[in-house]
């Protein structure tokens, strides 16, 4: 059977973070639940999605905290976002960033999907359907999630050299609710209720607006990592794809198998012997993550080739020299050398 998504670490602590600043102590509702709240510090994510799902339905039906979804959504950066806050991040200007977003937002597990609607000078982000309807199978959920997603986009503003307000207007598809002049602070002084669409609306121009941080060539890089990760998660998912999914959030430092055992609920024992049954190993499977990761680094001349050492967890060079001319049956500098001569 395929192994369950993970919730990214930061989303989870960000809730926790937000109950607890107002004031409601999330932990009898964690050791309900079986969480521990721990674990949640690590780089490998912890909860399955389906766990952060009743985690959220439990926050939401029991606790009454006013604007929930907009507390939630303030504070998170690109960023925080793994590697599509990156590529975002590094995009050339927004345009670009919310392309990659729309392109690979179900790499960080999106709740609702958005696509980007032009017309003439006028320009709209537009939830345009549900991807998880587990996550808003109430009306609070919904409005839970459509908080946090737009007050998440306002976060963009400083990147474009523009305040949190950055957009004309926002509108939702629900009533106003009793708090709505919460949305002010969040959303600016336009926000629109009972509407056709949920979305923000904005000059077409400012797609155009270079963000502050602009390296294209690091965001193609990102890119085409969240394409890959993309691709292993619409394949069959299986015990290699899960463990794919936990590397390619440990930023570098690759976790030992008795941990991502842990992280599975599974015996290093039974690990060994499914991933046996898939015709591979785990110590093949991290090499040829690292091995993958590092010839996508070598395509362009962004990065040195200690760096790239570096990146994919090599403290020593000639160790990632050796280990990555063994696997592609060429140095490191002659593969670079090879893939700029086919561009």
């Amino acid at each position: 059977m395929p192994r369950p998504q993970r919730e990214y670490n930061v989303y989870v602590r960000h809730t926790l973070e937000v109950l607890r600043n107002q004031g409601v102590d999330p932990c009898p509702l964690l050791a309900r639940l079986g969480i521990d709240e721990a674990s949640l510090q690590a780089d490998e994510d912890l909860l399955s999605r389906d766990d952060y799902s009743t985690l959220v339905d439990e926050i939401t039906r029991h606790y009454d905290v006013p604007g929930l979804g907009l507390l939630d959504g303030s504070g998170v950066e690109l960023l925080d976002h793994g590697l599509l806050g990156y590529a975002m991040f590094a995009s050339a200007n927004l345009g670009k960033a919310i392309e990659r977003h729309s392109k690979y937002q179900d790499v960080i597990g999106a709740v609702l999907h958005t696509a980007l609607f032009v017309e003439g000078s006028a320009a709209s982000l537009r939830v345009i359907s549900t991807s998880r309807p587990d996550m808003v199978d109430t009306p609070y959920k919904m409005q839970y999630e459509l908080e946090k997603l737009f007050t998440q986009w306002a976060e963009l503003g400083p990147a474009i050299g523009k305040g949190k307000h950055w957009f004309e207007s926002v509108e939702f598809s629900y009533p106003a609710p009793s708090h709505q002049r919460m949305y002010r602070n969040f959303l600016g002084e336009k926000v629109l209720f009972d509407r056709e669409h949920s979305q923000l609306n904005f000059s077409a121009e400012l797609l155009k607006t270079s963000l502050n941080f602009a390296n294209e060539d690091a965001a193609q890089l990102c890119e085409r990592q969240c394409a890959a990760l993309l691709d292993d998660l619409k394949q069959s998912d299986g015990t290699t794809g899960e463990i794919r999914r936990i590397l390619a959030n440990a930023s570098g430092r690759y976790p030992a198998i008795e941990e991502v055992a842990k992280l599975l609920a599974m015996g290093e024992r039974t690990l060994r012997r499914r991933l046996a049954k898939e015709g591979t190993s785990y110590k093949q499977v991290v090499l040829d993550f690292r091995m993958e990761l590092a010839a996508g680094y070598l395509l362009g001349n962004e990065m040195s080739i200690q760096e790239i050492a570096y990146v994919t967890g090599y403290a020593d060079p000639s160790n990632f020299h050796r280990t990555f001319s063994r696997y592609h049956q060429m140095t490191p500098k002659a593969y670079r050398e090879l893939q700029l001569q086919q561009r």
